[in-house]
């Protein structure tokens, strides 16, 4: 971090105008998942600056509002750093990213959605991408099962915390739980009748239970009865379960 921090001081002294951004904002703010070592910063589109060891990026959309002051340097905010990336990273290292500072409450979907609203424009690098990832957040996952979808519409209609969707298990990453609360170690599964029927199914499901029992892992399942019959009910057992951590 400090031959980062001497690298983009010297650069924002120099250069006019200049912010911390992209790979340097995402060390500052110690993003999870991130490579460390790269000295960033961004500058208006008009200037033609550069500077030694440090990547230049231009832009004119930087507003006020998006920079914050971090160690006395002018640092992009976490919700305009993850923007940024966005033009960076493959759509399933945002993912990951967005996910982990959800999880720990250092960012909101809505926080990273105005400065979308407020900095995109046809054309712009990241942003379809940085947009398909905010409507899956919104909706759950995008090639999700309608099972998973309208679970996920009802965790968000009773104001259920964000989860993180097709959440990769600690202990097996190939495979993955429906919705996770990683802080709680809560996991919910969306029990498809036609899937769930069938025998192989079924005893796997309740053998990576049993594994995700024996990692600290609580996992609870709705059919497709539950969410569309007893919504509140869903609701209230997940926000039970997830106080009931929290509290201890």
């Amino acid at each position: 971090m400090d031959g980062v921090a001497n690298l983009v001081r010297a650069a924002v002294t120099v250069l006019p105008d200049a912010v911390v951004s992209h790979e340097a904002a995402a060390e500052i703010h110690d993003f999870p998942k991130m490579p460390r070592g790269i000295a960033s910063v961004s500058v208006h589109s008009r200037t033609t600056h550069d500077f030694p060891d440090v990547v230049v990026h231009r832009c004119h959309d930087l507003l006020k509002e998006h920079i914050v002051e971090v160690l006395s340097l002018p640092v992009t905010s976490i919700p305009r750093t993850i923007v940024d990336l966005s033009t960076q990273l493959t759509p399933k290292h945002l993912k990951a990213i967005f996910g982990s500072l959800i999880t720990e409450k250092r960012v909101v979907t809505d926080e990273v959605q105005l400065v979308v609203d407020q900095i995109a424009r046809r054309g712009k690098p990241g942003i379809r991408k940085i947009r398909a990832l905010l409507e899956e957040r919104e909706s759950g996952p995008r090639d999700g099962t309608p099972l998973e979808r309208l679970g996920a519409q009802v965790l968000r209609t009773f104001g259920i915390p964000e989860p993180i969707f097709e959440f990769p298990l600690p202990w097996d990453p190939d495979k993955r739980f429906d919705v996770a609360f990683p802080l709680a170690k809560l996991a919910i599964e969306w029990d498809s009748r036609l899937w769930h029927d069938r025998e192989d199914s079924f005893e796997r499901d309740r053998a990576r239970d049993r594994q995700a029992l024996l990692h600290g892992w609580r996992v609870v399942r709705f059919t497709w009865s539950d969410v569309m019959q007893r919504p509140d009910e869903v609701a209230d057992t997940v926000r039970r379960l997830l106080s009931t951590t929290y509290a201890g």
